[in-house]
């Protein structure tokens, strides 16, 4: 019996020789955490969707500490969280905003030009004939960006994009990605205007595919009186930086493809 107990013997020796090392080890070389790290975490919104560059909140935390990022980095926690990670880690905030996703689009989404029999996504809808609503540049209807949201803001509707509930949307730019037309955007949460449609066509092409498109008039770009406004292509478009809210867009604008977006 001693060729079985001998090797036996042995291999138990070197296992508890070889654990007793590892654990050794682990303690000498053990990297300490930084005890402000479960603090960050307790501040940041939790979301994990990665808006900031890092993967979670966890790798942001990490760049925080490491000074690599500002405080103001995280769009899913605006200004509320940059501020109390500025106060918490004694640093400048950044150019931190609150941010929401809107969708630049206001077509009447049951307007096809054919039937379509594939899997009712928008991703596999825009693959064939980049779709088969009458605007090729438009929602297409079958709610992607409402599948993918992690906090439940967006909600499909019937014959229309869908809409965002900027209450819960947390700028997080999953809906972004996910829209294969490219028509949801992050913008400023105080600037209220957008011009819900994204057409490259000319007039004539827009009216026809929809009653509500931009038609390129350039009405609103002269009665805009901070100069926000400007034609890019056949699509009027909307700076920002310049634009103050005053409205004389949507009450200029003939087609009503320019909307005033409630504050929640």
């Amino acid at each position: 019996m001693s060729f079985i107990i001998i090797p036996l013997m042995v291999l138990g020796l070197l296992g508890f020789l070889l654990g007793a090392g590892l654990g050794i080890a682990s303690k000498k070389f053990a990297v300490e955490k930084d005890p402000r790290f479960d603090a960050i975490l307790g501040i940041l919104p939790g979301a994990n969707c990665g808006a900031c560059g890092f993967p979670g909140c966890a790798g942001y935390a990490e760049a925080l500490l490491a000074g690599k990022v500002k405080p103001g980095e995280c769009p899913a926690g605006g200004r509320e969280v940059a501020g109390k990670l500025s106060e918490f880690l004694g640093v400048e905030s950044g150019d931190a905003r609150d941010v929401t996703a809107r969708i630049f689009c206001g077509g009447d989404t049951s307007r096809t030009k054919g039937d379509y029999e594939g899997v009712k996504t928008c991703a596999a809808a825009s693959l064939v004939c980049s779709g088969s609503t009458m605007c090729g540049y438009g929602c297409l209807g079958f709610g992607d960006c409402t599948a993918v949201c992690p906090f439940g803001a967006v909600t499909t509707r019937k014959a229309a994009p869908p809409e965002i509930n900027e209450k819960k949307c947390r700028a997080c730019g999953i809906c972004v990605k996910a829209c294969p037309k490219k028509i949801i955007k992050l913008v400023p949460k105080e600037k209220r205007y957008i011009i819900a449609c994204s057409s490259q066509d000319k007039g004539r092409a827009v009216k026809q595919a929809c009653d509500a498109g931009c038609i390129a008039c350039g009405l609103c770009v002269k009665k805009c009186p901070s100069k926000a406004v400007l034609l890019s292509g056949n699509l009027a478009v909307i700076d920002y930086e310049k634009c103050s809210n005053a409205g004389e867009c949507v009450r200029a604008c003939p087609t009503k493809c320019i909307q005033w977006k409630k504050q929640e």
